[in-house]
């Protein structure tokens, strides 16, 4: 359901990868588009805009699962290829997301459909989703994808290789969809508040901070986080303290507001373990905070 785009590398072989020194690459490229790892006929999805990380998908027997970049670099093995893709704003934004459309309704050919009426109505209706055609006698199937009404393109599975195609014009759209079964996908909108999430987020992390400075057994609290932090840097290059996107300081974290929140969770909970590990605090003492945010932390997949 994930086409190919226009490649930007394509099929490196692991052995030649350092695979966190080239993820730190395409932040500095500000990648719009994806990370692609095959391997064995699996494949597993790296999205991101701008350089910064919006989610991970690994395919699965029934679809694309959702897991965090930790769970997505682990995939790769001696035998993995890696291919990156680049495509717009709008095409990242939809196709991170997907897997989670919903199906709202099936069309099969004898309904005999107005094409043009078909198609005009999603424009209306400025609809996100795709359809999934499948014409019988030729067995040819299909995806159209929608963003808020315009059609962003096509993939034909026929072609085996799942190349993106570039929006055609309606007319060609509404030859392909005559005389074949439809299935309508709906990709509901995003309901979540950032602002109240960062908010959530901070004020979880700022408690397990102030428990780690306090129940630590170094007094200089603030060389040891600077300290690690400088050691994930090439992991999530917004926690490099000489960077200026990250702070803690007088209890409060100090985080720059373009830093994806996705990014920053799972970049700031890494960076809690490692401070954890060498000041020696139990982790059952952050699990205790952790939990009172659990449902937050669920939501951007932070494990306890």
């Amino acid at each position: 359901m994930i086409p190919k785009f226009d490649t930007y590398h394509n099929n490196l072989h692991s052995s030649f990868l350092i695979f966190d020194k080239f993820l730190e690459f395409l932040k500095n490229e500000f990648l719009n588009g994806f990370v692609l790892i095959e391997d064995n006929s699996k494949k597993a999805y790296m999205f991101m805009l701008e350089g910064e990380i919006q989610s991970c998908l690994n395919t699965t027997n029934t679809g694309y699962k959702r897991i965090d970049p930790v769970e997505f670099s682990s995939l790769l093995t001696k035998n993995s290829f890696v291919s990156t893709c680049r495509c717009f704003h709008e095409q990242v934004d939809f196709f991170s997301k997907a897997h989670t459309a919903k199906r709202i309704y099936n069309l099969i050919a004898k309904d005999n459909i107005d094409p043009i009426k078909f198609i005009s109505q999603y424009h209306t209706e400025k609809f996100t989703g795709y359809l999934e055609t499948d014409e019988k006698v030729s067995r040819n199937k299909m995806y159209i994808y929608f963003y808020k009404g315009i059609i962003l393109g096509t993939m034909n599975i026929n072609n085996k290789d799942y190349h993106f195609e570039k929006t055609p014009d309606n007319t060609s759209i509404q030859n392909k969809i005559i005389n074949t079964d439809i299935n309508v996908y709906k990709l509901l909108p995003d309901v979540r508040d950032p602002a109240k999430d960062r908010r959530l987020l901070i004020n979880c992390f700022e408690k397990i901070f102030n428990l780690l400075e306090t129940q630590g057994n170094n007094k200089d609290f603030s060389l040891v986080w600077r300290k690690c932090a400088l050691e994930l840097s090439d992991k999530f290059v917004f926690l490099d303290p000489f960077a200026g996107e990250f702070n803690y300081k007088n209890g409060k974290i100090e985080l720059w507001e373009k830093i994806t929140l996705n990014t920053a969770a799972h970049g700031i909970d890494e960076l809690i373990r490692l401070i954890a590990k060498r000041t020696a605090i139990p982790v059952i003492n952050i699990m205790n905070i952790k939990n009172k945010y659990s449902n937050i932390l669920a939501d951007y997949e932070i494990k306890n």
